[in-house]
């Protein structure tokens, strides 16, 4: 029995891969990674009492190059006596439809297959060909990229995937030990010319800084592959205790509600893993990258409860703490205000109110309703959205304020700012920015010179 094969046996041993009678799912590229894998399990699995079946995806990126690498691995999987699943998934019309980065695209659609075949087999574990000279990279471009995953260290060597769990088992062995077992045990592979291009940061790291640390020490993948394991032990039982402190400090079960103070007597370990979980419950598996800025920013917010303050976050999510309670939100909807006439009918409801301005003496009798008075020599009264160069003249004002200005200061996120609804008195005087402020024109108490009178009905009530 060759090192490799001891390696594995020994390293399945210790951290229990899999039991007797799991049904395996392989993912399988054809390249010499995944074929000494794939060839090491189908040799071993009645020793180790597994079923496989192996997945080959096609992307269809190099034409008929990888057609040919779909027909070997399902050539070399009939001669291994192992079933196989071979897919070809259209990636240069997906990128043209939808766009986005080649690689992380291809990963998206490669374990979208991947989870429907372990459905389909009913198999609970996925096996990938990561090894200690990927585990080494990982962590080097994660270090340069400054991105956190859940506080992880690298790839671990167990994660939750779909209906059951992801599985390295190659993370033991070195790239120059699978290709040792390649040559000793005849393995044929194909080679990906994709892997020699400097166009991607990993091929660069791979071919530059890798080699310069196994100069110094050729075990440096190895070691760097066991402190991941420590580490990870470690950051499991972190995280566990965060989830359950984090659980205990939300003040709310439908909301990411919590209190800076609470927040601020924990340790700093679990302060920087519940930050990760609260922006990770927050974009509810979305593709956000979470670097450690960002956590960083939120965790500076949470040391303090003075004031109020508002940190804007990707794709629109917003962060607001309020003296001592912090809360996130995802972004509402975009408004699209109608324009309406409401000299003569009810406006559509704003933000659950509608409104309607009527001469003054025939004020409705309507209920949960608020009169607002005013003098008008206007006639036309419309609601309609904000455009360039709207301004309201505020209560202790001499100049009007832009509107484009009111909504920057009460921290209304850009991309609502230019539908967000007004009512103006003819063309430009405007009245009302519903729930934010009132013209200076504006009183609750009826005076002489007033003439009009805008009626704004709370209709939530009905709901």
């Amino acid at each position: 029995m060759d090192h490799y094969e001891q390696t594995m046996l020994a390293y399945h041993k210790k951290h229990g891969l899999f039991e007797i009678g799991e049904r395996l799912v392989i993912g399988v590229s054809g390249g010499i990674d995944s074929m000494v894998l794939l060839h090491f399990l189908s040799k071993k699995r009645h020793q180790l009492g597994l079923h496989l079946t192996a997945v080959h995806i096609d992307h269809m990126l190099r034409g008929e190059q990888s057609a040919q690498d779909r027909g070997f691995v399902e050539q070399q999987c009939k001669l291994w006596e192992v079933p196989c699943e071979s897919f070809s998934v259209p990636i240069p019309a997906i990128l043209a439809e939808n766009g986005g980065n080649t690689q992380s695209v291809c990963r998206e659609e490669r374990y979208r297959v991947f989870d429907q075949v372990m459905e389909k087999t009913e198999s609970t574990i996925l096996i990938t060909a990561h090894h200690a000279d990927d585990q080494l990279e990982t962590i080097l471009m994660e270090g340069m990229r400054g991105s956190l995953h859940n506080g992880a260290f690298g790839m671990r060597i167990k994660r939750p995937f779909g209906g059951g769990v992801l599985v390295r088992p190659q993370l033991a062995v070195t790239k120059a030990e699978i290709a040792h077992y390649a040559q000793l045990n005849k393995v044929p592979y194909r080679e990906d010319p994709s892997n020699a291009s400097d166009a991607y940061t990993r091929n660069r790291v791979r071919k530059t800084i890798v080699p310069a640390m196994a100069q110094e020490n050729p075990r440096a993948s190895l070691h760097f592959s066991e402190l991941a394991e420590q580490i990870n032990e470690d950051a499991a039982f972190l995280q566990q205790l965060a989830e359950q402190t984090l659980k205990e400090l939300l003040l709310s079960d439908k909301e990411l509600l919590i209190s800076a103070e609470s927040f601020r007597s924990q340790p700093s370990a679990l302060q920087k893993r519940m930050v990760l979980l609260l922006l990770n419950y927050l974009y509810d598996d979305k593709r956000v990258l979470i670097t450690s800025h960002l956590a960083e920013q939120v965790r500076e917010l949470l040391q303090s409860s003075s004031g109020t303050v508002f940190l804007h976050l990707p794709q629109n999510y917003m962060m607001t703490r309020q003296y001592d309670q912090v809360s996130f939100e995802k972004p509402k909807e975009y408004l699209e205000c109608e324009r309406a006439d409401i000299g003569c009918f009810w406006s559509p409801p704003v933000f659950g109110s509608r409104y309607r301005i009527l001469p003054v003496g025939e004020e409705l009798e309507v209920e949960n309703a608020v009169f607002w008075y005013f003098q008008s020599e206007e006639t036309d009264f419309t609601l309609r959205g904000r455009e360039p160069g709207d301004r309201i003249l505020l209560a202790g004002m001499n100049q009007a304020k832009k509107l484009a200005r009111l909504m920057i200061d009460e921290k209304i996120p850009s991309y609502q700012r230019d539908n967000w609804p007004i009512i103006v008195a003819g063309t430009h005087r405007v009245l009302l920015v519903p729930g934010l402020r009132i013209a200076a024109c504006l009183s609750r108490t009826k005076r002489p010179e007033d003439n009009r009178v805008l009626v704004e009905q709370c209709i939530d009530y009905a709901k």
